[in-house]
C-alpha cells in the first residue's frame, strides 16, 4: 500500500496509458458492513469491465487487467485493516492500490487519465507530526505520520515516576500507593509533603522534556501534550521546544488506543497544517477584481495546461464533463463522459501538477466563491 502524497500523486499522472481504470469504494474497519466490501468491489470491478468490453476489448485482455487487483484483494490479510475508503488504480503496465482515510464515493472512472482528485484532499490531512502522552505511570511519545504510527523510544531517562524514585531519593518520607490503573506509583500528601510530591513531578517532567526537546530539534514539527492538566502545566512551564500546540488532550491517557491518540490529536493539530490553505484562500479574496483569479472551469483548464496557474482549489466529489481541444484552445461542457469527453477538473488538476502548481484538495463549501473550480493564476494574457 502506497502513501499519497503530491510525490505518488506525481507518480500514478506519469504512468498512464491509453486506457487507464480508477475504483474508488468506501470501506469499513469492522461489523457486518465490513464484510460486504469485497462484494462491492468485485461487483464494480465487474462493471468496469462490461465497459471495456463494450469499448472493443477482449474477454481476456480485461481479465489479464484486473488479475493483479483480483490477487491483491484476495490476500487473506487485505480486508483486515482497512481505513474509510479503498482507491485502486491499474492499467496494463501499473497497480496500485491505496487505503485512504476519508469515506469517497462509490465509483469507477475509465478514462486516457486516472483520476487523481479525491487523493488531493489527503495531501491537506497532515506531515509527521508527535503526540507526547504525559503519565506517572508511563509517559509515552508517538511519531504520527500518514501511513503509520510508531512509538519513539527514549534511552536513560525514566518515563514513569515509580522509576523517577528510584534514582532520586527523598530528604523525608513520602506516602505512596499503587495507582488505580496499571500499577505504578501515585504520589498524596498534604502541606509540606504535597509540595514535596509536585517537586518531584516536575523534575520527572523536566527529565522527559530535556529527552523530547533534544529529539524534536532534530525533526521538527508540531508537538501535541496529552495528560492531566496539572502534568501539562509542569511540562509547560519546563518545555524550551518552539512547536508545542497550546491546545491538549486532557485527562488520563494511559488506557486510550493507538487509534483514539490518532484522532485526538489530528482535531487538534488539523488546523497548523490547513493555515497554508487559509493564507492561499485569503489570497484569493484579496485579488478579487483583478484578471489574475477565476473560478470559470473553461478558463482554467486553458490556464493549468499552459503553465499559467499557480494555485488551484479543487472541489471534493465534483465533476465537469467535456472536451479541451489543445490546438485550437477551445473546452466543449458536456453533460456526461460519453465520447472523448473527460473530467475537465480532473484535467485541470493533472495539468496543473504537471507544471509544478500548488493544490488543495476542498470541500466544494471551501472552495472560494462555493465555485466548481477556483484558480490563482501566475499571469494571464
Amino acid at each position: 500500500m502506497s502513501v499519497v502524497n503530491r510525490e505518488t500523486i506525481e507518480k500514478l499522472i506519469s504512468k498512464t496509458q491509453d486506457i487507464n481504470v480508477t475504483i474508488f469504494i468506501p470501506t469499513h474497519k469492522r461489523g457486518e458492513e465490513g464484510k460486504q466490501d469485497a462484494i462491492r468491489l468485485k461487483n464494480i470491478i465487474q462493471k468496469a469491465k462490461n465497459d471495456l468490453i463494450e469499448k472493443g476489448w477482449k474477454d481476456a485482455r480485461v481479465d489479464e487487467l484486473f488479475k493483479p487487483v483480483i490477487a491483491k484483494t484476495e490476500e487473506n490479510q487485505f480486508w483486515l485493516h482497512q481505513e474509510k475508503g479503498l482507491a485502486i488504480y491499474v492499467n496494463e503496465e501499473y497497480f496500485d492500490v491505496f487505503k485512504i482515510p476519508v469515506s469517497p464515493k462509490e465509483n469507477y472512472y475509465i478514462s486516457e487519465n486516472f483520476l487523481i482528485t479525491p487523493l488531493l484532499e489527503l495531501q491537506n490531512h497532515h506531515n509527521d507530526y508527535h503526540v507526547l502522552l504525559l503519565s506517572q505511570n508511563e509517559t509515552k511519545m508517538f511519531k504520527i505520520a500518514p501511513d503509520k504510527t510508531t512509538q519513539i523510544t527514549f534511552e536513560s531517562v525514566p518515563t514513569s515516576m515509580e522509576e523517577h524514585l528510584k534514582y532520586h531519593v527523598h530528604e523525608r518520607s513520602v506516602q505512596h500507593h499503587s495507582g488505580a490503573s496499571g500499577g505504578g506509583s501515585v504520589f498524596h500528601g498534604q502541606g509540606g509533603e504535597l509540595d514535596e510530591n509536585n517537586k518531584e513531578l516536575e523534575l520527572f517532567l523536566k527529565h522527559i522534556e530535556n529527552k523530547v526537546t533534544k529529539y524534536l530539534k532534530k525533526v521538527n514539527g508540531p508537538l501535541v501534550l496529552a495528560g492531566p492538566d496539572k502534568m501539562v502545566s509542569y511540562y509547560k512551564k519546563a518545555n524550551k521546544y518552539f512547536n508545542v500546540l497550546d491546545e491538549y488532550i486532557s485527562g488520563n491517557c494511559d488506557t486510550k488506543s493507538i487509534q483514539e491518540v490518532e484522532e485526538e490529536s489530528w482535531s487538534i493539530v488539523e488546523s497548523y497544517f490547513r493555515e497554508e490553505i487559509h493564507s492561499d484562500i485569503d489570497r484569493f479574496n484579496n485579488l478579487r477584481g483583478s484578471e489574475l483569479i477565476s473560478t470559470d472551469v473553461s478558463d482554467i483548464v486553458k490556464g493549468a495546461y499552459f503553465g499559467k496557474v499557480d494555485t488551484l482549489f479543487v472541489p471534493m466529489g465534483f465533476h465537469q464533463y467535456g472536451i479541451f481541444d489543445t490546438e485550437k484552445n477551445q473546452v466543449e461542457i458536456s453533460d456526461n463522459l460519453n465520447g472523448k469527453a473527460v473530467d475537465l477538473i480532473n484535467y485541470a488538476a493533472i495539468s496543473a501538477i504537471r507544471n509544478g502548481s500548488t493544490l488543495y484538495g476542498l470541500q466544494q463549501s471551501e472552495v472560494p466563491n462555493n465555485s466548481g473550480l477556483a484558480a490563482i493564476y501566475r499571469y494571464k494574457s
